[in-house]
């Protein structure tokens, strides 16, 4: 059965949910994709990985070196030469390189060129909280792919978190916003924002100029990881949602959830 509310379950952005719901939709949208792409394209799954040293300045002195040797061959090649290599001042311990693993998302490649045509991301909170070093990390790749003339899809189905940057909205503040930057059409990007009363509309993730948009129902994608990983027996729905809703629409959600509730004892 899927979810009462129209369009994103607010319920959903739970914190102890949502990582389980990344990772669900996510391969969904991907199936979506693949299902309407042209031929020469492919959709895959991939992992920003991060890349990180510890301050270099952190150096620990391990003791002086023995002198050694280095041989090398006669100008004649006869008789093997021997010459004293200059002793180091010192040893050090390199940083060590971490490799942090972030956040999955969808990039669609142009299987002729082997090239990136389009990334598609879902946004999770690390995303959306300001000073954090995935937010900071994400943004630098953001600016990569705009730079590069990748066509960029963001999805955000948080209401909560600092937004990344998306310009000058004009229009009513929204609790939920997809927006697709063109590669063609950058630095003009188009924004969906919705809030949690209406439906999630339909998104065209952008390919090669000559081959359009392929269209993505995100609510059916939703819909399929609902019923697949059980999420409506995971959540009480008496309580109210993980974060809380403005007051009228926590109000219409209670109304809703009532009829809801009345609806599954029939």
């Amino acid at each position: 059965m899927p979810s009462p509310f129209p369009g994103m379950d607010p319920y959903l952005e739970d914190p102890d949910i949502w990582p389980d719901v990344h990772g669900s939709l996510l391969p969904l949208i991907r199936g979506q994709i693949t299902a309407a792409l042209p031929p020469g394209y492919v959709a895959k799954m991939d992992q920003h990985v991060w890349l990180r040293a510890e301050d270099p300045s952190e150096r620990q002195m391990l003791g002086r070196p023995d002198v050694f040797l280095a041989t090398r061959t006669g100008e004649s090649g006869s008789t093997p030469a021997t010459s004293f290599v200059a002793e180091p001042t010192e040893y050090t311990t390199l940083a060590p390189v971490k490799r942090r693993k972030g956040t999955r998302f969808i990039r669609i490649e142009d299987k002729r060129r082997n090239k990136v045509v389009t990334v598609v991301e879902l946004l999770s909170p690390s995303n959306k909280t300001y000073g954090t070093e995935d937010r900071t990390r994400y943004l630098d790749k953001r600016t990569e792919y705009l730079g590069t003339g990748t066509n960029l899809v963001e999805i955000d189905l948080l209401r909560v978190g600092d937004r990344v940057p998306m310009g000058e909205l004009r229009g009513v503040p929204a609790d939920y916003y997809v927006l697709v930057s063109r590669a063609t059409e950058f630095p003009n990007a188009a924004v969906w924002g919705f809030i949690v009363r209406e439906p999630i509309p339909a998104i065209p993730i952008p390919l090669k100029p000559e081959h359009g948009a392929v269209n993505v129902d995100i609510r059916t994608c939703l819909d399929t990881a609902y019923d697949t990983a059980d999420y409506g027996y995971q959540i009480d729905y008496t309580q109210p949602p993980v974060p809380a809703l403005r007051k009228s629409d926590a109000e219409w959600a209670a109304d809703l959830l009532k009829k809801y509730a009345k609806k599954k004892k029939k």
